[in-house]
């Protein structure tokens, strides 16, 4: 009945080079120009909404310095970097998405908090272009999908060095994904989700990469406490880790993967994660989940499968022990070949 209602709900998700600024953009109320790099700088401590301004205000391939708390919600139409100066902050104001991306523009983001969004993607809401975070955190966003980050369909995210925490979503706490998504030396942390997909939610043919990035202390109130993967997607962890995550209501407490779906772990680890059902460490049903180098150890089931549940699929295991999980290492239905008990 669990996996039946999960299918259920699952299918109403359904995806909705720096150039220089023109003198116009210097010459913007709160912005004033960054000496040597002549590079305009937007003041936000002396005027919260100076950004929106600016924004509207920049040529096609700008990049703006930003000081201070920026008031939003934020629309970028064009492409544009933005870079934060002495911890600047995105303050959604709790009225939408701190930073909207429109279609095919390409958005770069670093040394920025971004903060207390609403809505679709609370974070930040890509809606068909291409954006790159660097060094920045996604932090204490509420939406209905994607806490943190709404990426829809034919959108790129791509996030280096930096963490998506402490976000609330119905499905995908940290981040719901209809495109492509790519993790590096990043981490998915402290996230919640009322339904499925505590951290990252991977939905419709759609692709997460991870690499040498974290998962950890997220938590899911029915499947997939790390990670939720789903209609013919795929997810990729390289030296990466899944770890203390939670599916407070079902299965899958580490990686819930289902329907058609692939995760490949290579050098990564599944560990100390906790479902109230099946599949502690990972939950597997009509898809694969191949594990190479990769432990899947001391996670914890309530019925079944404490390190892996294989409820009809393949779990190739190739040096990869699953070992010290509870109340068993491998459960399910179809057998896990090269698991013990």
């Amino acid at each position: 009945m669990l996996e039946r209602a999960a299918r259920a709900v699952v299918r109403r998700w359904v995806p909705t080079a720096t150039a220089a600024v023109t003198a116009g953009a210097v010459g913007l109320a709160g912005a004033a120009t960054a000496g040597a790099t002549d590079r305009p700088v937007v003041n936000c401590k002396d005027d919260p909404r100076a950004l929106r301004s600016a924004i509207d205000s920049a040529a096609p391939g700008a990049t703006l310095s930003v000081k201070g708390t920026c008031v939003g919600p934020l629309t970028i139409g064009e492409d544009l970097a933005l870079i934060g100066l002495e911890g600047a902050v995105l303050d959604g104001d709790g009225a939408g998405s701190a930073v909207t991306v429109g279609p095919g523009v390409r958005v770069r983001l670093a040394d920025l908090t971004i903060t207390n969004g609403t809505g679709t993607g609370g974070g930040i809401h890509n809606n068909g272009g291409t954006v790159r975070l660097t060094g920045s955190t996604v932090e204490r966003n509420r939406a209905g999908d994607g806490g943190g980050i709404y990426n829809n369909v034919n959108g790129t995210v791509t996030l280096v060095g930096s963490t998506v925490r402490d976000n609330i979503a119905h499905s995908g706490g940290a981040l719901i994904n209809f495109g492509t998504v790519t993790l590096s030396g990043s981490r998915v942390e402290r996230n919640t989700s009322t339904i499925d997909g505590g951290g990252i939610y991977n939905n419709f043919n759609s692709t997460v990469k991870l690499v040498s990035s974290t998962v950890e202390h997220n938590t899911a109130a029915r499947s997939g406490g790390g990670i939720y993967n789903i209609f013919s997607s795929t997810v990729t962890l390289t030296g990466s880790t899944v770890e203390h995550n939670t599916a407070d209501g079902a299965d899958g407490g580490g990686i819930w993967n289902d329907i058609k779906s692939t995760v490949r772990l290579s050098g990564s680890t599944v560990k100390n994660n906790t479902a109230a059902i099946k599949g502690g460490g990972i939950y597997n049903s009509t898809g694969t989940v191949s594990l190479t180098g990769s432990p899947v150890e001391d996670n914890t089931a309530g019925l079944d499968g404490g390190g892996v549940y294989n409820s009809a699929g393949t779990v190739p295991l190739t040096g990869s022990p699953v070992r010290d999980n509870r109340p068993d290492n491998c459960g399910g239905p179809d057998p896990v070949p090269g698991c013990i008990g």
